[in-house]
């Protein structure tokens, strides 16, 4: 009898295990429309994950580690000046940025993503 019993607990552990783990993969990110070769180029995901590189041209690739599968929100940003923190005036980014809806289980695993003035737009 005691033998049947730890099957059924060894059974539910196993499952419990195989339930919490998800599916997670690397997504590569190629940013464009980068201002200047001044700075960093920043990126995080809204599931904790986040990279940076130098800014050296109008184009940066950056990898996203162990993304899990489901939807998530990109934040990308260019951090011309290097204070790590993405800079607003009156509430808008002075520093070009995106933000970007993605499904991991969907899409490609590499992406492209275009820097955006967002001053323009807002006096528009």
């Amino acid at each position: 009898m005691k033998t049947i019993g730890f099957k059924w607990v060894a059974l539910f552990v196993a499952c419990v295990c195989t339930v919490s783990v998800s599916a997670q993969s690397d997504l590569t990110v190629k940013v464009k429309n980068i201002r200047s070769a001044k700075g960093k180029v920043m990126i995080a995901a809204d599931k904790g994950q986040y990279a940076m590189v130098d800014a050296t041209g109008d184009t940066a690739t950056l990898v996203l580690k162990e993304v899990p599968e489901g939807k998530c929100k990109l934040y990308v940003y260019h951090d011309e000046n290097g204070n790590y923190q993405l800079d607003r005036v009156d509430g808008v980014p002075t520093e070009n940025c995106a933000i970007v809806d993605l499904d991991m289980t969907v899409e490609a695993k590499t992406i492209d993503v275009e820097l955006a003035d967002l001053r323009n737009k807002a006096k528009k």
